[in-house]
């Protein structure tokens, strides 16, 4: 874990390990590498930064998950909307059909501000 002098630190890996298990992060807890969180504290903890920086890369606040359809996402920004669809285990082919191109540097565009987003709050 990117502990830094008694600071926590986020990375991509870490968000799209949320991401991936963000439907049942309560029941089966939240896998990091080889170590699994199930501590509830802390799984709402990594689960509240996440929804945090998700707002914050884009237009619309990010609540939580309210649907299974991704077309319910629409009012939503092309970057939350990819992390979105990882959260539904959307293919990126199936995105492709929806409009969206260069799916894996939005992807990483995305993740990467979500991070910048976190790691400045948590300096501060």
């Amino acid at each position: 874990m990117p502990w830094i002098n008694d600071t926590y630190f986020y990375t991509p890996g870490i968000l799209k390990a949320i991401a991936r298990g963000y439907v049942s992060l309560y029941e089966d807890g939240l896998l990091l590498a080889n170590y699994r969180v199930d501590y509830l504290y802390a799984i709402a903890e990594f689960k509240a930064d996440f929804d945090m920086s998700l707002s914050a890369i884009g237009r619309t606040k990010w609540d939580s998950l309210s649907s299974a359809d991704f077309g319910d996402y629409r009012h939503y920004g092309r970057l939350q909307r990819v992390v979105i669809a990882d959260i539904l285990d959307i293919p990126d082919y199936k995105l492709e059909g929806w409009g969206f191109y260069d799916i894996p540097r939005l992807r990483g565009t995305a993740y990467s501000r979500m991070v910048e987003n976190l790691n400045r709050t948590m300096e501060d």
